[in-house]
């Protein structure tokens, strides 16, 4: 009995056959090249046995791949991120607790993530990446004063930070809003206070999403959206949010729009 394995090779396939014998496995690897190998290739057929031979084979078994950072053996990208840290010393980051599971839509998660890492293609970044021609204008579309980068479009910009102005102003708020999106997250998700945090957590995201809708629309389809209009769609999709999650109910959408801190007074 035998068992054949086919490994690529620069010029061919390089075949490597195991004897297996009925009674007893041999320990070892039986190494066939199918050509001559150049020079530089001379050592991979010793070190591809060294390699081999620490793995067992059982006979009349199925081969199966098992990940042995997990006792059960499926693969996860969160035992992979643990060992990548604990093998490299590297701080894990803190910005992960404000992003996932934050109880919003996916798509809106993966923007917030997207805006905090510094991927969502607004003007700037598409010119670095060669995806704008060089004389293509970078000046953002609603000041025409700076260029359009994610902090300005999504927090700075004196259009977008009316809108951040006015929830501030509902909610009886005076903020500062910081130089990036990560260290606003961190703000809203743990410096508006125990309970209204609950609520900016919903809040903050929804805001960064409906000012990227409303520069899209304007982009692509020429269509203004003032600000008032963004901000009562901000407002109630939050409120329906927060009253799937059980944090305030239906009859109470008046107090929401007027007065949100008479929920948890």
């Amino acid at each position: 009995m035998g068992r054949t394995f086919f490994f690529g090779s620069i010029h061919g396939p390089m075949e490597c056959r195991l004897p297996v014998d009925v009674d007893q496995v041999q320990q070892g690897w039986n190494c066939f090249l199918s050509h001559p190998l150049d020079f530089f290739e001379s050592t991979h057929p010793s070190r591809l046995q060294v390699f081999l031979n620490r793995f067992k084979l059982i006979d009349h078994s199925i081969d199966e791949v098992i990940w042995k950072a997990d006792q059960l053996g499926p693969f996860s990208v969160s035992d992979a991120v643990k060992l990548i840290v604990q093998a490299g010393n590297f701080p894990s980051p803190a910005w992960p607790k404000v992003v996932w599971g934050n109880n919003v839509p996916s798509k809106i998660m993966l923007f917030h993530w997207l805006a905090i890492k510094q991927s969502v293609p607004v003007r700037v970044i598409l010119f670095k990446r060669h995806i704008l021609p060089p004389n293509h204008s970078l000046l953002c579309n609603w000041c025409m004063n700076e260029d359009e980068t994610i902090e300005h479009l999504l927090l700075h910009c004196p259009w977008s930070f009316k809108i951040w102005a006015e929830l501030f102003r509902w909610w009886n708020l005076r903020w500062i809003i910081p130089c990036s999106v990560e260290a606003f997250s961190f703000d809203w998700f743990y410096g508006m206070g125990l309970n209204a945090s609950k609520y900016w957590k919903l809040i903050g995201p929804a805001t960064l999403w409906a000012i990227w809708i409303a520069r899209n629309d304007f982009i692509f389809k020429g269509k203004f959206t003032c600000r008032s209009v963004i901000v009562r769609n901000i407002k109630l999709k939050v409120f329906l949010w927060a009253t799937n999650l059980k944090l305030c109910h239906g009859f109470q959408a008046y107090v929401w729009d007027q007065n949100p801190f008479l929920l948890f007074s």
